[in-house]
């Protein structure tokens, strides 16, 4: 388990991983070039290492042995509606529970080797429902000289009833982000697990709820405190057994 000052230190390196880059060669001292639409620099996925029997992409790591996709990021909200559980650090930081700087290029390509497959797309936001591979989705942190652990989704609460979302091996669905008008959608919004359907996001809830974007809220009852460091585990549902855990 990596303490919580090489979590920061792992998640600073990727803050600015999504980001476009000029074309090198400018029309003139003070001028950039102009490129038409389309032909644009593209951002491109962080070249794969390895590391013993894991894979590394950027900040974004995959334990082959357990099929676990890990990112660290922070405590971003502990309060206030909510429409993305996960956020990159350019994204929908107002309505986002968690940051995670990460190249959502180097996440979607890990959780796609990780073995999750996205299904149909979604025609609209708040349109579905989503379709693709059940994920679990837990949260470390580290409290009191310990590790403490807790699902994704229970860190999401219903406005309406006051409570909690249960836990659920099937609460969130990969069903992946796309290309389209000649960029990676979860590049412009850096919306990377949402709880109100989109299309472009990564990863989406599952339940019926994902249709409302007034409906969720941040839990205070169980989110760490703000700015907490905060490791972001995903898995296929079924992996822990899988693994014997």
């Amino acid at each position: 388990m990596r303490n919580r000052i090489g979590w920061m230190t792992a998640a600073a390196l990727a803050v600015a991983a999504c980001g476009w880059t000029a074309r090198a060669t400018p029309v003139s001292d003070s001028m950039p070039e102009i490129l038409p639409i389309g032909s644009e620099p593209q951002p491109q996925p962080s070249p794969a290492t390895w590391e013993g029997g894991n894979v590394r992409f950027g900040s974004v790591l995959l334990e082959t042995a357990t099929k676990t996709v890990s990112v660290t990021g922070w405590v971003n909200q502990t309060e206030g509606p909510i429409e993305v559980m996960v956020c990159g650090a350019k994204g929908k930081v107002h309505e986002a529970v968690l940051v995670a700087p990460v190249n959502p290029l180097d996440l979607q390509s890990a959780c796609r080797l990780a073995g999750m497959k996205g299904g149909k797309p979604m025609p609209e936001f708040g349109m579905g429902p989503p379709d693709g591979s059940a994920v679990e989705i837990t949260v470390e942190w580290e409290a009191d000289g310990e590790t403490k652990r807790a699902r994704a989704e229970t860190f999401a609460r219903n406005v309406k009833t006051g409570t909690a979302l249960p836990e659920d091996d099937r609460a969130w669905l990969f069903t992946g982000s796309m290309f389209k008008d000649g960029e990676f959608k979860a590049c412009v919004e850096e919306s990377l697990v949402v709880t109100y359907w989109d299309p472009y996001a990564i990863v989406n809830i599952a339940s019926e709820l994902g249709k409302d974007d007034e409906i969720l809220e941040a839990n205070p009852e169980t989110i760490p405190p703000y700015g907490t460091p905060v490791r972001i585990l995903l898995r296929p549902a079924g992996a822990a057994a899988a693994a014997g855990e």
